[in-house]
């Protein structure tokens, strides 16, 4: 069974619902195939699709790596610093490192910042937990300008589809002029549904905001669930995509944290996608194009 998103609050276009509909039969027949399968079928990409594809890819499994860093390690800080605000504990900043990802969970000090416990999450654990005091509290030159940057977006603006905060994930934008992304996601509050609608992305340089953008028009979640007694367990996800002509990093880190395929129908081209992962390692492809 394909599980279509439920229209929480999101009114398709009526040609985008009929062509939705019109792939279910394939998509049905592509959940029970592998993805290798796809090698000879996949429609062919543009030098600029194919570019958007990789970074998409690249900055959906950072996402993905990063917020699963932080989640993991927080539960590593709240035993081993049982009263975080006591501590001063007021955010974190992700770093790669050689075991995995560093978690180093700050506070202010003076006019900067200091670290107070730091963890790694090696992809399946939390290893290196330190409470940290001396030089080793003091964050690098890295560290501090994500610290910063992720000061900087003003969210009073931003729709919100959820009464609970954001997850934020910061990171360098990989451009030649040092630019950062600060990520604002809509937590996944039950284990029946992933949000696809009020996630953002903030470009800052600077110390200023220099792009933004959200990833959807209104709020929508997946259900990942059996929607009553009697349906089978969903074996993929399918979302049509208004905004860009191949999917996002939010897409990608959405497949990441589902476990299912995803399937993407991207009207500005008519194109179907397919999104998923081996061995961790997420692919797309362009299926079919109208």
């Amino acid at each position: 069974m394909i599980a279509l998103a439920p229209l929480r609050g999101l009114l398709y276009p009526a040609a985008i619902m009929r062509r939705l509909f019109s792939i279910i039969p394939a998509l049905l027949l592509a959940c029970a195939t592998p993805m290798a399968a796809f090698a000879a079928e996949q429609a062919a990409m543009t030098e600029g699709e194919a570019a958007d594809v990789q970074a998409a890819l690249d900055r959906g499994l950072d996402l993905y790596n990063y917020d699963q860093a932080a989640w993991h390690t927080t539960d590593a800080m709240i035993e081993d610093v049982p009263d975080p605000a006591g501590a001063g504990i007021r955010g974190w900043v992700v770093v790669p490192v050689e075991q995995g990802w560093q978690v180093t969970y700050w506070k202010p000090d003076g006019d900067g910042f200091a670290g107070v416990y730091s963890a790694v999450w090696d992809g399946k654990k939390v290893v290196d937990r330190q409470l940290l005091s001396g030089n080793a509290a003091r964050l690098d030159e890295a560290q501090i300008a994500l610290v910063r940057a992720g000061r900087v977006p003003d969210l009073s603006g931003l729709q919100r589809c959820t009464d609970k905060p954001f997850n934020s994930v910061i990171m360098p934008s990989g451009k030649p002029d040092g630019s950062i992304y600060v990520y604002y996601l809509t937590p996944q509050t039950t284990l029946d549904a992933i949000p696809l609608g009020g996630h953002y992305r903030f470009e800052v340089l600077d110390g200023q905001v220099v792009g933004q953008r959200g990833f959807t028009k209104s709020c929508i979640a997946l259900a990942l669930r059996p929607q009553t007694k009697d349906a089978a367990k969903p074996e993929a996800l399918v979302i049509s995509h208004l905004l860009d002509p191949v999917p996002t990093e939010v897409h990608v880190f959405s497949m990441l944290v589902a476990h299912l395929p995803l399937y993407v129908v991207t009207s500005q081209n008519k194109t179907l996608w397919s999104i998923e992962a081996s061995g961790g390692v997420p692919a797309m492809r362009a299926i079919e194009r109208n």
